[in-house]
């Protein structure tokens, strides 16, 4: 790389990192477009001329955050300060998530979201992401509009250049039969077939037992029943999970059209965002997966999970894909 090259991008990066200038601004300021901008950073980091050091905001926290990496068995935690309301702690887990989605996407990458108030809050702190492509990881659920993933998808696609592809489906059909149909329609089948090109997976957890979950809702008694049966812990995606971190398979999961186990172990950043002390047996369940790579949680509940039993072994294995290589 010539001086030049270096030069420039040692100068975008300091307006981009250290005065918070958009990639927009940049681009207008030195005459070039927005594009070169994001391609110039992603030279900078591959090349090692920028570092990037992820710190949640205190000692304490980054020292909190590789403990509990290591404890649950995951690639990485990022710990935030908890305290304040219930919506504050949400809107903190979310605004971390984002800044490390932004970190990670590449211009063309392909990235994916679930639905959801935390996954809401992520997208609406999605303020600066490259050329990409975002996708649905799970069909829609409920009657409620502005936690939908249709309504994500709309709001991260109309703020930044990424192009959106909804899933246009129940997230459980009626039947088993139903749910084969739908998935075999082209449409639904061309975006289902998208996940296994997935960058980054991005998605929160629920906790069925003690339930704190909106799925609860939407399921029948004897779905319930057969979830409770079968000692379901956590809920991700419409994956139901045990304490184990095996998925519980059954007829819900056959009507289930979603993002499969099999398609999050291909995905090589796969982000947990999730909160609240009383939710830590279900978030320890999903890190016992083995579905999951990275967990942004808050201190609180960062605590409670120290507190139980370490992860040392994985109800599944994950399969090592390099990410592609984009070129302008």
């Amino acid at each position: 790389m010539d001086d030049e090259i270096t030069g420039l991008i040692t100068r975008i990066a300091h307006l981009y990192y250290d005065d918070d200038v958009p990639k927009s601004a940049i681009a207008q300021q030195l005459g070039i477009s927005r594009f070169k901008v994001a391609r110039l950073l992603q030279q900078g980091r591959d090349e090692g001329i920028i570092t990037i050091e992820i710190r949640p905001g205190t000692t304490y926290l980054r020292q909190v955050s590789h403990d509990l990496a290591r404890h649950l068995g995951l690639s990485a935690c990022l710990v935030v300060p908890g305290g304040g309301s219930e919506a504050l702690e949400r809107d903190r887990i979310a605004q971390m998530t984002a800044n490390l989605v932004q970190s990670i996407l590449r211009p063309n990458d392909s990235f994916g979201f679930s639905w959801g108030r935390t996954m809401l809050a992520v997208s609406q702190h999605l303020t600066d992401l490259p050329p990409s492509t975002i996708a649905q990881l799970t069909g829609t659920v409920g009657n409620d509009l502005s936690q939908s993933p249709l309504e994500i998808l709309r709001g991260v696609a109309g703020t930044s250049t990424v192009n959106a592809h909804p899933i246009f489906a129940p997230l459980f059909a009626g039947t088993v039969e139903s749910a084969a149909v739908l998935r075999a329609d082209p449409a639904i089948a061309a975006n289902l077939a998208r996940f296994r090109d997935l960058s980054v997976a991005v998605m929160s957890i629920g906790s069925w037992s003690p339930p704190i979950t909106q799925l609860r809702e939407y399921l029948s008694p004897a779905d319930t029943a057969i979830l409770d049966a079968a000692g379901a812990r956590a809920e991700m995606l419409g994956l139901f999970l045990d304490e184990q971190g095996r998925v519980i398979d059954g007829d819900l999961n056959a009507r289930r059209i979603a993002a499969t186990p099999d398609d999050l172990l291909t995905i090589p950043y796969v982000i947990a965002a999730a909160g609240d002390p009383a939710k830590a047996p279900a978030i320890r369940a999903v890190a016992s997966s083995g579905l999951v790579t990275t967990l942004i949680t808050d201190d609180r509940t960062a605590l409670r999970l120290s507190e139980l039993p370490p992860i040392h072994t994985k109800a599944h294995t994950r399969h090592q894909r390099r990410r592609s290589a984009h070129t302008s």
